[in-house]
């Protein structure tokens, strides 16, 4: 019993898509972004290594090394060790953290701890309880991470 009308017979290849041949160049795929999000009410503890963007929404214990992007959003943690391009706290960091880039610390944000930054931001609410240290050129150069004497805070409004 037939309903309808019947179906064209399919072909291997489509005259609009054909398939590649063997040895052609791959087609450019976007690389996404490594993303790695700890949610509400998760605890996470170990190394962490090649991520591109960290999100902390719960509790994070950790090495984070080789990360372009930390986010700790409000009510977040991060108890541990960083080193990043680019931060923004709206919740809790507390430890040691270089960013060779800007850092941001949202009103809601608490930073414990020594930090080092090339720029940081503070929103008006914002708390830094530790040492700071900016990082400039000569001190990339020379120092490649030794500690060097603490210089005063560069704000960008």
């Amino acid at each position: 019993m037939t309903i309808g009308k019947p179906l064209p017979p399919r072909t291997a290849l489509s005259q609009n898509n054909p398939l590649p041949h063997p040895g052609a160049a791959p087609a450019t795929v976007k690389r996404e972004p490594k993303t790695l999000t700890v949610g509400r009410e998760i605890t996470l503890s170990g190394e962490i290594t090649s991520c591109d963007r960290l999100v902390v929404e719960g509790e994070v214990r950790s090495s984070l090394e080789s990360c372009q992007s930390l986010e700790i959003a409000r009510g977040g943690a991060f108890r541990g060790k960083a080193k990043i391009t680019t931060a923004e706290i709206a919740g809790l960091f507390e430890g040691e953290m270089d960013v060779e880039d800007c850092l941001i610390l949202r009103a809601t944000g608490r930073i414990i701890g020594t930090i080092r930054y090339r720029d940081i931001e503070i929103e008006r609410g914002g708390k830094i309880a530790g040492t700071m240290e900016t990082i400039d050129d000569a001190d990339t150069d020379r120092n490649k991470g030794a500690g060097s004497a603490a210089k005063a805070p560069h704000i960008v409004a």
